[in-house]
C-alpha cells in the first residue's frame, strides 16, 4: 500500500513538472529530459512512471478532468447541492479561468488537428461537460427537451471557452464578465419560457 502511495505521489510530481514545461515551452518542445530536469528526477524514473512522450497526452487530459472534477466537487461539498447558476459560475470562474489548463488545452487543440486520438479525447471531455450542464438544467426543471438543453449547454461552454481565449489574447479579464452575463441571459430566457408555459 505504501509503495502504491509513493508511486502516485511520484506520478503527480512528474505530471506537475510536465504541465510546467508545456506552459513554459509548448508541447512540441517538451521532452522527457526537460520534465525530468523540472521534477529534479532521473529521466529513467520519469519514463518508468509515465512512459514515452506520446503517453503523456492522455495523462495530461486525465489530470485536467480530475482537477475539474475535484473543483466541482468542492462546490457541492460547500453548498450541499449544485444549481445551474453554480455550474455557470464554475465554468467562468474556475474551469476556464485556470491559466495552466487553458494553455494545455490550446496546445492539445493544435495537436488534435493532426492527431485523431487527441481530437476524440478532447471531444469526449467537452461532451461530458456539456451533458453535465444539460443534466443540471433538467434537474432544476428548466424548460426544453434534451436537445434544447444540450444546445444551450454547448452555447455556455462556447461562451466560457471563447471568452477565456480572448482574455488571454488581450491580457485582460473584462470580457469574461460580459460573456458570463450573456450565458446567464440564455438560461434566464429558458426559465422565463417555463414560467409562461406553467
Amino acid at each position: 500500500m505504501a509503495r502504491a502511495q509513493i508511486g502516485d505521489k511520484r506520478r503527480e510530481q512528474i505530471l506537475a513538472a510536465c504541465e510546467t514545461c508545456v506552459v513554459r515551452e509548448g508541447l512540441a518542445k517538451t521532452t522527457l529530459q526537460k520534465i525530468a530536469d523540472e521534477a529534479d528526477l532521473p529521466r529513467s524514473l520519469v519514463r518508468y512512471f509515465i512512459g514515452n512522450k506520446g503517453d503523456i497526452i492522455p495523462l495530461l487530459i486525465d489530470r485536467m478532468i480530475a482537477r475539474a472534477d475535484h473543483d466541482y466537487a468542492q462546490i457541492r461539498a460547500k453548498t450541499g447541492s449544485v444549481t445551474t447558476q453554480d455550474a455557470i459560475d464554475f465554468l467562468f470562474e474556475t474551469a476556464f479561468s485556470n491559466e495552466v489548463t487553458n494553455t494545455i488545452v490550446a496546445e492539445l487543440w493544435k495537436l488534435g488537428e493532426r492527431d485523431e486520438s487527441v481530437r476524440l479525447r478532447l471531444a469526449e471531455m467537452y461532451r461530458k461537460m456539456q451533458q453535465a450542464l444539460a443534466d443540471q438544467m433538467a434537474a432544476d426543471g428548466i424548460v426544453g427537451d434534451g436537445s434544447q438543453r444540450m444546445s444551450t449547454a454547448h452555447a455556455l461552454i462556447c461562451l466560457a471557452y471563447g471568452s477565456a481565449s480572448f482574455a488571454s489574447l488581450y491580457r485582460r479579464k473584462g470580457e469574461m464578465k460580459s460573456s458570463k452575463q450573456a450565458a446567464q441571459a440564455l438560461v434566464t430566457g429558458m426559465m422565463t419560457q417555463k414560467e409562461k408555459t406553467a
